[in-house]
């Protein structure tokens, strides 16, 4: 990870940040939150959060890109690396479930329905619970306080 940024584009973090929320919103949303659909749009709230944190850090979004495409496990490792300790349980399994599948394509093509080890809330909880932290660690949450 020799290939960080001096200057991250804060605007580029936020964005990242906020559209993490977005797609939770839309995950948790959806008719059947045990589908595919509701799957899919987790794995991108998680991808999208982890590099939210990552892009802070000062790696690019091109390095993210190259190294990381849609592996939620090497986003999560990564974050921990470079010292991000907001990971609540339940997020690393949820990874390990989804990164395969959302990484193959398999989540977006709704072809597949993982079965989550426990209940959509719980997950949902474990995926706001994330946001909260990478924005925390980002700074949004003083920007939100102003």
């Amino acid at each position: 990870m020799r290939t960080r940024q001096r200057n991250p584009d804060q605007r580029l973090v936020r964005a990242f940040a906020r559209n993490a929320r977005a797609f939770h919103a839309m995950a948790w949303t959806d008719d059947d939150r045990v589908a595919a659909r509701s799957a899919y749009h987790s794995a991108i709230a998680i991808e999208l959060g982890l590099k939210a944190y990552l892009l802070h850090r000062g790696l690019s979004d091109d390095w993210n890109r190259v190294h990381l495409r849609h592996d939620l496990n090497k986003a999560l490792r990564c974050v921990r690396m470079l010292g991000f300790r907001g990971v609540p349980d339940g997020i690393a399994y949820l990874a390990a479930l989804l990164s395969p599948l959302y990484a193959s394509g398999a989540l977006r093509s709704g072809l597949v329905r993982p079965d989550l080890p426990f209940s959509p809330d719980d997950a949902d909880k474990a995926i706001c619970d994330l946001l909260c932290a990478v924005e925390t660690a980002i700074g949004m949450d003083r920007e939100a306080k102003r």
